[in-house]
């Protein structure tokens, strides 16, 4: 399957802007083997996410799920790079300003997937979720905001896997990667509260 490019404008200039933080103006989106792509075998690309994989926080209404993160895979990793940034946000959330539910970093670049409920292990190094823990924070929209749309954000750099520290905010992984992105591949999963 192909990812597709959110369905929304609003939507798009989010991810777009997301993007240009960390991709350099020419950054490479494909190796020669094919295009860099990311998508998961729980839920096509917009399609609606199992409600195992919402969050699940007893302070938080909203976190109706099990809090298991979904299996990823991806392939053609664009020439160059040495590991991968997995960023998940809801640019949906936090009435507008974004949420980053997973920030996991480190990832050898030879790597070509996780499996369903890596994001609470202690297999990866991992960034804050929005309650301040290094782990996966499913999906918890708000009844009535409607379905938000989730982005897997996959980022190829050339930094080695052990560069960063484990407990980045997203602004501090950001800063790291500038300069560093060789390429990005995103998918898109959909979740809502009703």
């Amino acid at each position: 399957m192909k990812p597709r490019l959110l369905r929304t404008s609003r939507n798009a200039v989010l991810l777009l802007a997301s993007l240009s933080a960390v991709l350099p103006a020419q950054a490479q989106t494909g190796a020669q083997a094919g295009i860099f792509t990311i998508q998961s075998p729980a839920f096509a690309d917009n399609g609606v996410m199992d409600r195992k994989y919402a969050g699940k926080n007893p302070a938080n209404p909203n976190c109706t799920g099990d809090n298991v993160s979904p299996p990823l895979a991806w392939s053609d990793v664009p020439a160059g790079a040495t590991s991968l940034v997995l960023i998940v946000s809801d640019p949906q959330g936090g009435g507008g300003l974004g949420v980053n539910h997973w920030l996991a970093y480190g990832i050898p670049a030879t790597q070509t997937g996780l499996p369903e409920g890596a994001g609470t292990g202690d297999a990866l190094r991992m960034g804050q979720n929005p309650i301040g823990k290094q782990a996966y924070l499913g999906p918890c929209p708000p009844k009535g905001t409607g379905m938000h749309h989730y982005v897997f954000l996959l980022i190829a750099t050339d930094l080695a896997p052990d560069a960063l520290p484990a407990g980045l905010t997203r602004a501090e992984l950001d800063a790291a990667l500038k300069g560093h992105a060789k390429g990005a591949a995103a998918w898109i999963g959909r979740f809502g509260n009703f």
